[in-house]
């Protein structure tokens, strides 16, 4: 990897399949994103399974002319501070062992892991994960119901950081997969991202923390703050820490594009889509010419794919152009 564009966001999902091991629950099904993936497999009348996802997912991926790489993530499962597993309680499973054959035969995509740190064999799976050249670990707290200032997530804060192995945790609201303990949604606030922090880990909050649906997401505004706080007190403890744009291209988060700008260092900030969640054209847009912006929202409404029609929008947005290439310099530096 050298200056390539990464996105580091792009996700995997499937209904029952028991050959890969993939499932979404019952609850999945009612939420938009399932029928988001619907639409962008165009599935809505006919049957969805793993090989149309997996053909227009990867496809995606493979096609995008401004996309150098793709991380693709795997989805752990529920486990309880016991270490058992509850796919009773998992709203999305996507194993390591899945991705990693998908990443065996395609070049453009990376292997993003997902470790439950409860689990009692998180170490045999934290190796094997290594072992595949995994990029990342992500979490989504909520859905996979975990506490990251959890005493049992320290021996796997020590491991991340002695690899350099970055952690991408979900912060802000999640309305995606759902959560079995609403009481885990609290876990999403980045202030909860202190404790690997203060161990050392590379920590990248995912979607800058941000409300979805600005000031009507009342219970997630304290998120966004205390994400900007976070940055402050990195900057004087000297923590690893970063942030990913993806999701941002929605209109209801373009109030906090210029606040990122202004707040965050772009050596810090990440690429990253969030595909298959959708994007909306009718996002932030750094010109205040109306003409100048009519005339790219006609550009980037004809381009087809979801991946660079994401980087073009991100990219009028006005950020520094680094954002687009810090990942492979942050993933070089990965222990294998």
């Amino acid at each position: 990897m050298n200056n390539e564009v990464i996105d580091i966001h792009i996700h995997f999902g499937a209904p029952p399949d028991e050959q890969s091991g993939c499932f979404w629950s019952r609850e999945f099904t009612k939420t938009p994103a399932y029928y988001a993936m619907l639409l962008l497999t165009k599935s809505l009348f006919k049957k969805i399974d793993i090989n149309r996802i997996k053909k227009h997912i990867i496809g995606a991926i493979n096609k995008a002319k401004y996309i150098d790489k793709g991380v693709l993530l795997a989805m752990d499962m529920v486990y309880d501070e016991n270490g058992i597993p509850h796919p009773e309680l998992t709203h999305l499973f996507v194993p390591n062992s899945y991705i990693v054959e998908l990443v065996k035969n395609n070049k453009k995509i990376l292997f993003g892991a997902s470790i439950h740190p409860y689990r009692n064999d998180w170490e045999e799976e934290f190796n094997y994960c290594l072992e595949n050249k995994a990029v990342l670990c992500k979490w989504i707290p909520s859905s996979q119901m975990i506490n990251p200032s959890h005493p049992k997530c320290i021996p796997f804060y020590k491991k991340l950081a002695e690899h350099n192995l970055p952690l991408l945790c979900h912060a802000g609201p999640e309305y995606a997969i759902p959560t079995s303990d609403k009481n885990y949604n609290e876990f999403n606030n980045p202030k909860y991202l202190r404790a690997p922090l203060e161990q050392g880990v590379t920590v990248i909050v995912a979607h800058c923390a941000l409300p979805y649906f600005w000031f009507l997401d009342v219970n997630y505004q304290d998120d966004f703050d205390e994400f900007l706080k976070l940055f402050k007190d990195a900057e004087r403890n000297g923590w690893k820490l970063f942030a990913d744009l993806s999701a941002i291209c929605t209109p209801l988060r373009s109030p906090y594009i210029e606040k990122i700008k202004d707040n965050i260092p772009p050596d810090r900030l990440l690429f990253g889509s969030d595909y298959p969640i959708p994007l909306s054209e009718l996002c932030y847009h750094k010109s205040t010419n109306f003409f100048s912006w009519l005339k790219f929202i006609i550009k980037v409404s004809s381009i087809k794919n979801p991946l660079d029609k994401n980087y073009l929008l991100i990219k009028e947005m006005g950020f520094d152009e680094k954002v687009f290439t810090n990942a492979c310099h942050l993933f070089k530096d990965i222990k294998y």
